[in-house]
């Protein structure tokens, strides 16, 4: 794992844009000295923007992919984060005030919609048998049913007031942010 003195030798990181550049290279970080003057006039000062399959930003460094909001909080407080969640849901926004560092229960807490979600509301559904609408929640690992009405917004009430009760994110069960 690189460290936060390795980290700040080899990029720049805005906390305010969130945008992180490649600096210029010594032959104290490449290990065949010809390849220098390629590298810096290829890399130097570029923006780190390769995004991953799951839609992060990451950089490859010493020949280990790290994400760039993992990076920008070693590189700001000097330690590893637990998990990293991006408060407003969007992936590439890595402001330091976008970021927080949380356990698995809280980033839970501030998830997007499930794409098979049917009703809209996450934690409300249909059942079909009975015609009636369901409000459940899952927490702690935990799936526990909240109430039932035959009214939908009912339902999506008695499910919007356990998310608060319980410390929810406002925007928790949005649709996906792009």
């Amino acid at each position: 794992m690189i460290t936060q003195q390795e980290l700040k030798e080899l990029v720049t990181y805005d906390p305010d844009t969130g945008l992180m550049h490649w600096k210029k290279r010594t032959s104290k970080h490449i290990k065949k000295p010809s390849s220098l003057k390629g590298w810096n006039t290829k890399y130097a000062y570029n923006a780190l923007k390769l995004i991953d399959g799951k839609g992060y930003l990451f950089a490859s460094i010493n020949y280990k992919q790290y994400r760039l909001h993992r990076l920008a909080w070693l590189y700001v407080y000097g330690e590893w984060p637990n998990i990293i969640d991006h408060m407003n849901g969007v992936k590439t926004d890595n402001r330091l005030c976008n970021l927080r560092n949380t356990t698995h229960q809280g980033n839970h807490l501030n998830q997007k919609r499930n794409s098979k979600n049917t009703s809209g509301v996450t934690g409300v559904y249909l059942n079909k048998k009975s015609g009636i609408w369901c409000a459940q929640m899952k927490f702690n690992g935990k799936t526990y049913h909240i109430g039932s009405s035959k009214s939908f917004f009912e339902a999506v009430c008695m499910r919007k007031s356990e998310e608060r009760k319980l410390g929810f994110s406002t925007r928790h069960g949005e649709a996906d942010v792009k």
